[in-house]
């Protein structure tokens, strides 16, 4: 980020924010560990910049194996903190929330938080968010108590069992000496919703299109989370986040198929 930092001050720019999502992070799943989050912290500090933390998968992660999000680490008011109720009530109602704390001077001096600031300007912008999918949601934190903790565990423990069931049935189908004759691997993410899988053939559109037409399985070709092109060429990506166990069984073994086709 340094680099980065640096080469777009030398073009005259003036960089301000990074944006992140430290926990399983789509589509790669990746996580950031515990010192990468320090020392991002620290480089935020150090280039004065804001930390945009957006964390919509860090839910899913198991209650043993959870890290502290990078605002339950900021000492220093670095981090802009981005949520979202979407992934733990209802996907379709798009609603979500901004934790900013930041103490800012207005021309007159006076002193107000950034969440102001962004409240007038998303208002400005998006024409506020729906009412109707707003009550809906505050309806379901009533319900809840007033905190989402217990229906976070309850989803998140839903999704860790899809992501499992996935590796698991795509262990089976692909067991270690098919995979190393063909060519084939993926991650294996702690949690989130995503599988990158690598093949040795390219995946692309047309690829896409036949693979739905004739064996009835979706994925998402990586090459479009690639700025410039060139990346992803040979990846797709899995996601399980609302199936039940027996269709992920049958996706991937109408997947396997397409592969087997296909080598």
């Amino acid at each position: 980020m340094r680099r980065v930092h640096r080469a777009a001050r030398a073009e005259g720019r003036n960089p301000r924010a990074f944006y992140v999502v430290p926990d399983f992070a789509n589509p790669s799943g990746d996580r950031m560990g515990p010192q990468a989050r320090r020392d991002l912290l620290a480089l935020a500090e150090e280039l004065d910049l804001l930390i945009l933390e957006d964390n919509p998968y860090g839910f899913t992660a198991d209650p043993d194996t959870a890290l502290p999000t990078l605002k339950s680490m900021d000492e220093r008011r670095r981090v802009v903190y981005l949520g979202t109720f979407a992934k733990v009530y209802v996907p379709g109602a798009r609603v979500g929330f901004v934790v900013a704390d930041q103490r800012v001077r207005n021309e007159d001096g006076r002193r107000h938080y950034l969440a102001s600031d962004l409240t007038a300007i998303k208002s400005m912008i998006t024409v506020n968010t729906s009412p109707i999918s707003q009550a809906v949601v505050g309806g379901m934190i009533l319900e809840s108590g007033g905190t989402l903790a217990a229906v976070a565990r309850e989803k998140g423990a839903f999704y860790r069992r899809n992501l499992g069931h996935l590796l698991d049935a795509l262990e089976r189908r692909f067991p270690p000496e098919l995979r190393e004759r063909a060519g084939i691997g993926w991650n294996s993410p702690q949690g989130g919703f995503f599988v990158v899988m690598t093949l040795p053939f390219e995946t692309d559109e047309k690829l896409l299109e036949y693979s739905a037409r004739e064996f009835g399985v979706l994925w998402t070709p990586m090459r479009h989370f690639y700025l410039g092109g060139g990346g992803g060429t040979h990846q797709l990506r899995l996601s399980c986040s609302y199936l039940v166990p027996e269709q992920i069984d049958d996706g991937v073994e109408r997947l396997a198929r397409l592969i087997e086709n296909l080598t």
